[in-house]
């Protein structure tokens, strides 16, 4: 008969985690605001994404209220990711996630760049072809971009490596995004 007290108090707390995530927001306790320049009015900043920098990837990542996870092996030499945090609604809900890194030798001019938004947004439309990923996720690439959605969150992975050709690039790129996924 106790074991049936107990049923009650796990739905509730199952259907509270539901609303938690439901809910979820940016989470800003360790992640550092960068404060605005220039000489902006209150009304004008209010239509400005708050910019957040972050001590590593992992406080990072935790401060999400989605999960992202970032490839960890790259086809070249790659510096650590860089990972910021732009709000554009001012409530935490609205983010774009941006990472960088840049090869080691400053001599090989790679760069890679990912962008993530957990809202609709709508990419330059172009000549691009569609790619199948991971999962079954389809891709748009275009000249070193692919771009692609997977459960609401939005996917840009851009690989600029001049000492490849363009049909290495393209490999690069879609191995770099199904690690993502």
């Amino acid at each position: 008969m106790k074991k049936l007290a107990f049923i009650p108090l796990i739905l509730v707390l199952l259907l509270f985690g539901c609303q938690q995530k439901q809910n979820a927001a940016l989470d800003t306790s360790k992640i550092e605001k960068v404060e605005p320049t220039g000489n902006a009015t209150e009304e004008q900043l209010k239509s400005i994404p708050i910019l957040y920098n972050v001590p590593s990837l992992k406080v990072g990542l935790d401060a999400l209220p989605f999960e992202v996870n970032p490839p960890k092996d790259f086809p070249f030499k790659a510096m650590p990711l860089k990972m910021t945090i732009e709000d554009f609604k001012h409530d935490g809900k609205e983010l774009r996630v941006n990472f960088e890194s840049f090869s080691k030798n400053k001599e090989d001019k790679i760069i890679f760049l990912i962008t993530v938004h957990n809202f609709k947004v709508e990419y330059a439309e172009g000549p691009g072809e569609e790619v199948e990923l991971a999962g079954g996720t389809v891709g748009d690439y275009m000249k070193g971009t692919l771009v692609f959605e997977r459960d609401g969150i939005y996917y840009s992975v851009g690989y600029y490596n001049p000492s490849i050709s363009e049909e290495q690039s393209k490999k690069d790129t879609i191995a770099l995004a199904n690690q993502m996924l």
